[in-house]
């Protein structure tokens, strides 16, 4: 019997309608794997229309959850769901063939991605995509980077690309492995850094610029077709300053009935951080709500 394959998202303090289009685009492109929503400060409302729509929903309170869930001061969801990704997994007597953890509230999905990974993986272990620039020349990504981890680990990653923690996947032991590995590795950094977000972009470079990772990593470009991330290519706050010397590949295209394309006129199967453009924002929840 084939291995299914797992998506598994992570959300604090959302309502329904904030959840939307990732749950509608999902189901319209036929993913047949399962279904894992964990929850933090979650109404029951929605909580019950996660089961509706599929959902196993797993729900933590901060101060009486398993012991074995070990909170520091600060809680950061985005550091935190990759200790739970492991620790959930590692206990559950059932096994996947690829897991799928993105980011949920400002994530589409326009085409399967298990059948992606079936078709593009291959050898590799993992899947990551791009944010189209390298460290050095994105302030956030390398302040981040900075005061996560310091002046050594900034300059060693300065002129590497860096690919987005809210968009991976990957073969379920390897996966679980990373997921782990990157949280270990946050615990040298602060829990919520300056400037806004966690460690856990910071610590994911770091591991995947590293062996054994970087020889079992399939790094997509916005010119792959696994992701794109609007937030570093799209947001008209920020994109007339990377145009030119600074994008690593050209930069996506909005075609036909609200589908966002490569350069190659491919389309995407993610698209993160749509939320940071006004204008595809309102097209997207349109078509998804």
């Amino acid at each position: 019997m084939e291995e299914k394959d797992l998506l598994i998202g992570f959300i604090t303090g959302y309502n329904y309608d904030k959840l939307k289009p990732y749950v509608n685009s999902l189901k319209q492109t036929g993913f047949t794997g399962d279904k894992i929503m964990v929850v933090y400060n979650l109404g029951y409302d929605v909580v019950a229309e996660l089961q509706n729509q599929g959902f196993t929903v797993i729900g933590f309170e901060k101060d009486d959850i398993n012991k074995q869930f070990v909170y520091r001061e600060n809680f950061n969801i985005c550091v935190s769901r990759f200790y739970h990704l492991w620790l959930l997994m590692s206990q559950m007597n059932k096994k996947y063939r690829y897991i799928i953890t993105t980011d949920v509230a400002d994530v589409v999905f326009q085409l399967d991605p298990s059948l992606w990974l079936h078709e593009n993986l291959g050898y590799n272990k993992i899947c990551v995509g791009s944010e189209n620039l390298k460290y050095k020349d994105e302030d956030w990504g390398i302040h981040n980077m900075y005061q996560s981890f310091g002046n050594v680990a900034a300059s060693y990653m300065a002129d590497k690309p860096i690919y987005n923690a809210g968009t991976i996947a990957g073969e379920y032991q390897t996966m679980l492995d990373l997921c782990y590995n990157i949280y270990l590795l946050c615990q040298g950094a602060p829990m919520n850094v300056p400037g806004g977000g966690g460690a856990d972009q910071a610590a994911l470079n770091i591991l995947l610029s590293l062996e054994p990772y970087k020889s079992i990593t399939k790094f997509n470009s916005h010119d792959d077709t696994w992701a794109c991330q609007c937030g570093t290519t799209v947001d008209p706050n920020k994109i007339n300053k990377f145009r030119g010397d600074f994008l690593v590949k050209t930069e996506p295209i909005w075609q036909d009935s609200s589908c966002v394309y490569n350069s190659k006129d491919e389309k995407y199967v993610l698209v993160h951080q749509y939320n940071r453009v006004p204008e595809w924002n309102e097209k997207i929840r349109k078509k998804y709500e």
